[in-house]
């Protein structure tokens, strides 16, 4: 359960979870929309909970022990974990800002996973429907505030990443690029060559050449790389038993799912979780 509330000190509308809306995984106490008045500043020292926050318009300061840089319209800033950090607005060109809070040990395996660990600001972003569209997301379901917190959370770490990094390279066959997006949008699912030639119009043979010829390994091998960075995840972040995770993941037998995931990591499933 989550209510929507006006604090009047940061002329901000937030959605506030309570402390039974999540665990020591994953928790989002505060996310909303702030409309920064001149004398809006923050700082925190050792911080509890990463934030993202999402530039709507105007100016202002972000500073971190590594970072020293200036956020306007369309900018993306992510104070992590841990950090010393504060921002601060322009008072004479607002902030208006979109930001989620999270705390727990699920937000820095996202990052980690989509390598954002050590991204602190993304100018440029165009990230303005991706930072709406969750916020409309935890202001719809209040109900439920966990889970959808826990989807909030990944959704936004994976379209950051996705729009950071799709100035690497560009890939020379557009099916290559798209299979491998949809890779990482169904990793929970079990991939399927033939439902895939279908989907893309190329012979089995044909999609793996392409996709082992732009990105030097098959769509299987690729495919079953995200699946288990899923499976560490929830190793780390669930209570699931290994059976369970190997049944959500799609997998056909716990004893498969640990063989290959100890052939992968080195480690089985349990002493992973262990560690």
């Amino acid at each position: 359960m989550s209510i929507l509330r006006k604090i009047e000190q940061f002329n901000e509308f937030c959605v506030v979870c309570f402390p039974f809306e999540g665990d020591e995984r994953l928790y989002m106490p505060l996310c909303g929309m702030t409309y920064c008045r001149p004398n809006y500043a923050l700082g925190r020292r050792a911080s509890r909970e990463c934030v993202l926050e999402y530039i709507v318009s105007g100016r202002g300061e972000f500073t971190t022990e590594r970072c020293r840089c200036f956020p306007a319209q369309g900018d993306i800033y992510i104070a992590h974990r841990g950090s010393t950090h504060s921002y601060r607005t322009d008072p004479d060109d607002c902030w208006v800002k979109i930001w989620f809070n999270i705390q727990g040990t699920l937000i820095d395996d996202l990052l980690r996973l989509y390598r954002l660990e050590h991204v602190e600001y993304i100018p440029n972003s165009g990230q303005e429907e991706l930072f709406r569209g969750c916020l409309e997301q935890m202001q719809g379901n209040t109900g439920s505030a966990h889970e959808t917190a826990t989807l909030v959370a990944h959704k936004l770490v994976y379209g950051i990443a996705r729009q950071l990094y799709s100035d690497a390279p560009a890939c020379r066959n557009p099916i290559a690029a798209e299979l491998k997006s949809w890779i990482e949008r169904n990793a929970v699912r079990t991939l399927s060559l033939p439902e895939l030639s279908r989907k893309f119009g190329y012979s089995p043979s044909q999609l793996i050449r392409v996709f082992q010829r732009e990105y030097g390994e098959t769509p299987y091998q690729y495919f079953l790389k995200k699946k288990l960075e899923l499976a560490a995840v929830m190793l780390r972040n669930t209570g699931k038993s290994v059976k369970e995770i190997a049944f959500t993941l799609e997998f056909s037998d716990a004893y498969y799912f640990s063989n290959i995931f100890k052939r992968h990591y080195g480690i089985s499933p349990r002493d992973f979780r262990q560690q």
